[in-house]
């Protein structure tokens, strides 16, 4: 530890970097300086600050120097776009990406703006580049950054691709061929949608991505829900909601689609914002990040409220509810949305032969049960959506991509991108909930009658704070045994030496005889277990009982010794 500590300490002197690490106290050192910072399957995620084990200038040029190598060992073309979100430094990050790319050779066109992570998977397959970069850590706190790597399908890379860039970054020494400036000015003029361009890369290496590239990205949203394949969609109508950027990249894309589809939205938390207005942690998936929308909506009247995380490939949903005159607003988990928006495509588009859903092995049971009803071939793959998008890709030609998604609100339609894409999966739940409006019904009451029809399915995700060396301990009494004493469990799946053709991941899936499930899987990047657990049952009620008891009892066999 002191020996990566004294090494920045001398390559650093003079510098205000160098400053700063002189007056770091004994525990930060040791905080700072315990490790490299690891890239894995999501990439690189960590806080901001000096040191090895956190995300700084230093940090990402060493990993951009290993995955140059990679890149110039592949035959794909040696060309990358670059996108960033709002966070702090995200900019900056992105910047130094291009820099030490350029010293490799290889060509970068990099957004003028914070834009949709699934935005830069477009540009990808769009242009026809060979990789793409997003500086961005999702749903993390504001103290976080991040740095996503995608293939030339606009594809988050998986596991064998991700171990190559690995061990190319282990090849790489901090402070290597680190340049202060671009070694190239970058050009601010060149279109990226000029086809010459793109094939005969410009001298300078670094372009910065014009708005016809944009354009492209949401007229493909546009083409998509306004010309299905067999139904023509309901027109706008005055549907009254409120969308929240959350202060993040979604500003840029999502109201303008919204508008360009005939709606007035009301738009909040919009400006960019790298602490977020001060949410804590701006994930959808918390119903606090909605506060402000709630508030927004009581005085606007509005009848659903959306929001997307800083780099918007996921959005969440709260529908307006009035139960003897008092009005609530209820959020929808991502099993519920990933249902209702299966059941609205197969309404609005219809059914081919080979259309095909894809989910993971943690969603709920709805989708599956109306996906089968309706002739759609459906897929569980591992959690991520990495392995979603790759699963698109390589489809058989007697097959074709119809929907993916996630209970943990990543939602993905159409052949644009490949990665989770909360753009026009917002566009669709807007389109849904005005369809049901004219009916006078909620998302909540078609959620209700697909319930009636085929069985209330309800979920529950338990995260337990565990540290890391505890949580082996937890997977192994799982793998030894203990699951033999649960009463009604039917099946047993155990996904670490691989399993059904998908790769090795140390995830347990439990069945029981009533159709109820769970799943236990250590969270990867957090020090904590994640415990999923769904039930079907006949009335909403029994589903909630069913749910709570079989949670309970599964935290009572991983937490008591």
């Amino acid at each position: 530890m002191n020996d990566n500590y004294n090494n920045w300490l001398q390559h650093l002197e003079g510098t205000p970097d160098g400053e700063a690490l002189k007056k770091m106290m004994e525990p930060e050192i040791a905080d700072a300086f315990s490790g490299n910072i690891a890239f894995g399957t999501g990439g690189l995620r960590g806080i901001m600050g000096l040191g090895t084990s956190r995300l700084n200038r230093y940090t990402v040029e060493r990993v951009t120097h290993g995955l140059a190598k990679t890149i110039l060992s592949k035959d794909y073309p040696k060309s990358v776009c670059v996108a960033y979100d709002t966070r702090f430094s995200s900019d900056i990050f992105a910047q130094n990406v291009c820099n030490v790319l350029s010293t490799h050779g290889i060509t970068t066109y990099i957004f003028d703006k914070p834009v949709p992570t699934p935005m830069l998977s477009f540009a990808i397959r769009y242009l026809k580049l060979g990789w793409g970069i997003s500086i961005t850590a999702s749903h993390n706190p504001q103290e976080y950054n991040g740095y996503k790597v995608y293939n030339h399908q606009g594809v988050q890379v998986t596991d064998e691709l991700a171990s190559e860039i690995t061990k190319s970054i282990e090849t790489v020494d901090f402070f290597e061929k680190l340049p202060d400036e671009p070694v190239i000015p970058i050009d601010h003029t060149c279109s990226v949608l000029d086809t010459e361009s793109t094939r005969n890369p410009p001298k300078n290496l670094i372009t910065t991505i014009d708005t016809a590239l944009e354009e492209a990205y949401k007229n493909d949203i546009l083409s998509y829900i306004n010309n299905p394949l067999q139904k023509q969609p309901d027109p706008p109508s005055n549907f009254p909601f409120v969308y929240s950027a959350l202060h993040g990249a979604g500003a840029n894309a999502i109201p303008d689609v919204l508008r360009k589809l005939g709606y007035d939205p009301i738009c909040i938390q919009q400006e960019p914002d790298g602490a977020f207005g001060g949410i804590i942690t701006p994930n959808p998936e918390e119903p606090i990040v909605y506060e402000k929308a709630i508030e927004t909506a009581k005085q606007s009247n509005a009848k659903l409220l959306l929001a997307t995380d800083p780099d918007c490939d996921r959005v969440g949903v709260l529908v307006r509810t009035t139960t003897n005159e008092i009005t609530t607003f209820e959020i929808l988990n991502g099993n519920q949305i990933g249902a209702l928006l299966i059941d609205y495509l197969i309404k609005t588009r219809g059914v081919n032969p080979g259309d095909t859903v894809i989910t993971t092995i943690v969603s709920g049971l709805l989708g599956e049960l109306i996906s089968k009803k309706h002739g759609l071939e459906f897929k569980r793959l591992l959690t991520g959506f990495k392995y979603i998008g790759e699963d698109a890709e390589q489809l058989p030609e007697s097959k074709k991509f119809f929907f993916g998604y996630e209970e943990s609100y990543g939602f993905l339609a159409g052949d644009g991108a490949r990665d989770k894409d909360a753009v026009i999966a917002t566009a669709l739940i807007v389109k849904m909930a005005d369809s049901y409006n004219k009916e006078n019904k909620t998302l909540l009451d078609r959620w209700e009658e697909l319930s009636e029809e085929h069985g209330y399915c309800m979920e529950n995700l338990h995260s337990a704070e565990v540290p890391q060396s505890k949580q082996q301990e937890i997977m192994k009494k799982l793998r030894t045994g203990s699951n033999q004493k649960i009463e009604g469990l039917t099946k047993t799946e155990d996904f670490l030496p691989g399993l059904n053709v998908l790769p090795p991941a140390d995830v347990i899936k439990l069945t029981f005889d009533n159709k109820s499930w769970a799943a236990i899987r250590p969270s990867g990047t957090e020090p904590k277990i994640k415990l999923y657990t769904g039930v079907i049952a006949k009335t909403k009620e029994e589903a909630k009982t069913s749910l709570h008891e079989l949670t309970e009892m599964l935290l009572s066999l991983l937490f008591t010794t």
